[in-house]
């Protein structure tokens, strides 16, 4: 779920681009490249697999409820259609390098294909599939896929995506069109982030709803934490 975040804020430096891309007909293809590398490497490589590689594989073995594994089921479908997206957005960004007229369009579409699928992939497991899935492993057991885990990271590079995410959020578009009045707030239990422009529909918070206009008794969604453990971001 720590990798969510990172790659939620990398959903909104590319919903950026796509303002930018609307706005200029135009965008920096290396700027593009940098995407397709976050999402091959570290969404994929290093967090899909550590899920599909690991987490599923042992779930596999257990007597899964209809439900868990149907969402497990979905959730492959869905890396599997990111990765296909992915290599779409890297092969039209080098037709742009080349000149095609008609591929900043198709890399836009491509963008919004990924913008618009990891919010929900995201939520999905946060909410609907890693909480319930840990009941079917024993504490050792959880050790150990902890240890699988720490082990399958040591190969992979968390600190340059995060130094790639932070330098790209520092030089996002400037646009008038995103409103900077509504404050978002993270739990600093779990990592969730509450957007007022989005706000918690499932639990009857309207989209344009403030923190501090929340109810006193509102609740994280995802880990139930109150109100009181928010910090604003």
């Amino acid at each position: 779920m720590r990798e969510h975040r990172l790659i939620e804020r990398m959903v909104k430096i590319i919903n950026n681009l796509q303002l930018e891309i609307n706005e200029k007909k135009v965008t920096d293809s290396n700027y593009i490249e940098v995407v397709v590398d976050f999402f091959k490497t570290y969404a994929d490589k290093c967090h899909h697999g550590k899920e599909e590689d690991i987490l599923f594989k042992k779930l596999s073995t257990k007597n899964l409820k209809q439900e868990h594994q149907t969402i497990m089921n979905e959730l492959i479908e869905e890396h599997a259609y990111a990765r296909k997206t992915v290599n779409k957005l890297k092969e039209t960004n080098t037709k742009y390098r080349q000149g095609s007229k008609k591929a900043i369009m198709e890399i836009n579409a491509l963008l919004k294909e990924l913008s618009t699928l990891y919010p929900k992939h995201i939520q999905k497991e946060d909410k609907h599939f890693f909480y319930p899935c840990m009941n079917y492993f024993s504490k050792p057991e959880l050790d150990s896929m902890l240890d699988d885990f720490w082990e399958f990271d040591r190969k992979m590079i968390h600190e340059k995506y995060e130094k790639i995410v932070s330098e790209k959020e520092e030089k996002k578009p400037k646009l008038s069109k995103i409103s900077k009045e509504l404050q978002k707030y993270e739990c600093t239990v779990c990592g969730y982030v509450y957007n007022p422009e989005q706000g918690d529909p499932e639990h009857g918070i309207t989209a344009g709803t403030s923190f501090d206009d929340l109810p006193e008794d509102w609740v994280c969604p995802v880990c139930f934490a109150p109100k009181q453990a928010f910090k604003k971001i």
